[in-house]
């Protein structure tokens, strides 16, 4: 699925109508009847008490449209508009004409008590959210934004049309009050407040209505929402007769006096991912602790300075393994410690072999992030906002608030893919190519949740996978193996050794369910 603003949205919708000469009352018509459709999964829609509510614009249109066949499918119906009829234009006045004609009970309301009154007299099954588009922005006020209110403490199953009203379509955020809703429909595209937060968290279940536009015309140049099906044509073919070597050997650059757990989980990880050997490259004074925490990881003790961070004298033992090397991951647990600093400045332009720079790797390069220009290879970052604010000096509110937009703009200038951490976390090329993450919840915000990630991306990287397909694919099996733990248990317990645990449920997920799609 790709991702659309507004203003890729209308000119969609301008292209359909002018071009392709899909008349506008057509793609209004198969948004209504497709929203009746997603009722029809919740609700037997005979007898069911709906209230739709409808602003001015087109999005009100659609409303007309779901009223019309709900009352078809049995339903009873009460309509109300948050204006008057005379005040509609184009395509949702003609379907406000049409429901009139047929002699729906449409309530015309300019007043706040008129209002309340409607939500007060009656008790609904189901509320339909159709006051304002993806296109609004600013703060809801007077009768929308008590329309708002009363929709929300209606105690009814809301259903909100394209975006619940109040939200930015393009942002994902709302100002005063917003409408919180069960399910969405979103019309031909999802759009990006549908997915970005808060946004996300106020759509409910998320459903996509096919309008009539042919997809395969309009299914390039926009953002993408990673899909299960994504994932699951990626996941690296396992030969039967492949040893370790086939799968791929991981060096991983990582840990300190203190921070051996960080390098433990990025090794584990790694290996439960499906490379077919790690060795873990660390300085010397930690590695009693990191023998007795890895039985699986071949351990390689590295010169160290003072305070048993990686020393800038361990340059010439990890060049020395670079010839039996896949993948190389740098960052956890490493300190900034300033030799430790010279050190990683000093050996990303020597390596060859695929690269993941994450965690104090990436806080050391933005004191000079020139050095990008330097790397003779394909590399993937994973900075959260705070590290990316170092990277570019940007606020970090900024990147959270335009973070698709901002992870293409760096991927382009740093010259690697880009993994923009946090909700939802954003993958992105230097070419241009942009994914969205729908996986993972809140329990991910807990230490150690990066160290697993990067592990997972080089374990599908080690074992033949380009760099954006083991980005992607990480990200999701990532977030994957959180929501998986949360169907069990919850998200205040999750710990980063729990999505360790949880990575060979979140492949079976993915395997198991194609494999159950073949059956059928």
């Amino acid at each position: 699925m790709r991702l659309v603003n507004n203003q890729e949205m209308q000119k969609i919708d301008k292209w359909a109508q002018e071009v392709l000469k899909i008349p506008g009352m057509v793609l209004m018509e198969n948004a209504g009847r497709g929203s009746v459709d997603v009722l029809g999964e919740y609700f037997d829609l005979n007898g069911l008490n709906v209230l739709v509510v409808c602003g001015k614009g087109n999005n009100g249109g659609d409303g007309f449209v779901i009223a019309r066949h709900l009352r078809n499918n049995g339903s009873n119906v009460k309509v109300v508009l948050l204006g008057r009829g005379d005040e509609l234009k184009g395509d949702a006045l003609l379907n406000y004409q049409i429901i009139k004609k047929a002699k729906f009970d449409i309530i015309e309301v300019n007043s706040i008590p008129k209002l309340k009154k409607i939500f007060q007299n009656a008790r609904y099954d189901c509320v339909v959210d159709a006051i304002f588009g993806t296109g609004f922005k600013g703060k809801p006020e007077g009768i929308f934004l008590e329309a708002i209110k009363l929709i929300n403490n209606s105690g009814a199953f809301v259903f909100s049309v394209d975006i619940p009203s109040g939200i930015n379509g393009d942002t994902g955020r709302f100002e005063e009050s917003c409408v919180i809703a069960d399910a969405t429909a979103t019309m031909c595209l999802p759009k990006r407040g549908n997915y970005l937060y808060p946004g996300r968290a106020f759509c409910g279940d998320i459903y996509l209505i096919d309008i009539g536009v042919p997809y395969e015309l309009i299914d390039k140049g926009f953002p993408r929402i990673v899909d299960f099906d994504d994932v699951y044509r990626l996941l690296p073919f396992r030969d039967p007769a492949g040893n370790k070597g086939t799968f791929g050997q991981v060096l991983i650059i990582a840990g300190a006096r203190g921070f051996s757990g960080a390098a433990a989980m990025a090794s584990i990880s790694c290996l439960r991912t499906g490379a077919g050997l790690v060795r873990l490259a660390a300085p010397e004074g930690i590695m009693d602790s990191l023998e007795a925490k890895l039985l699986e990881v071949v351990k390689v003790p590295l010169k160290q300075t003072t305070e048993e961070t990686i020393s800038v004298e361990a340059i010439d033992t990890i060049l020395s393994l670079m010839d039996k090397t896949d993948v190389v991951i740098i960052g956890p647990g490493l300190t900034t410690n300033n030799e430790t600093a010279q050190f990683v400045m000093n050996l990303l332009p020597q390596i060859k072999v695929p690269i993941i720079v994450d965690a104090d790797a990436l806080n050391i390069i933005s004191r000079d992030t020139k050095i990008f220009k330097k790397i003779k290879t394909d590399f993937i970052l994973t900075p959260h906002p705070g590290e990316l604010s170092r990277l570019t000096g940007l606020p970090i509110q900024k990147i959270n608030e335009e973070r698709i937009d901002i992870a293409m703009r760096y991927a382009k200038e740093f010259g690697g893919i880009l993994i923009l951490k946090g909700a939802p976390t954003v993958v992105a090329s230097p070419f241009g190519e942009v994914y969205v993450n729908p996986t993972g919840n809140s329990g991910l915000a807990t230490a150690g949740s990066g160290d697993v990630l990067v592990g997972m991306i080089g374990g599908l990287l080690a074992q033949g996978l380009t760099a954006i397909s083991s980005a992607i694919g990480g990200v999701f099996l990532h977030g994957l193996s959180a929501d998986l733990f949360v169907k069990e248990y919850n998200e205040y317990s999750l710990i980063a050794g729990d999505l360790i645990d949880y990575i060979p449920k979140s492949l079976n997920y993915i395997l198991n369910r194609e494999y159950e799609k073949e059956q059928m």
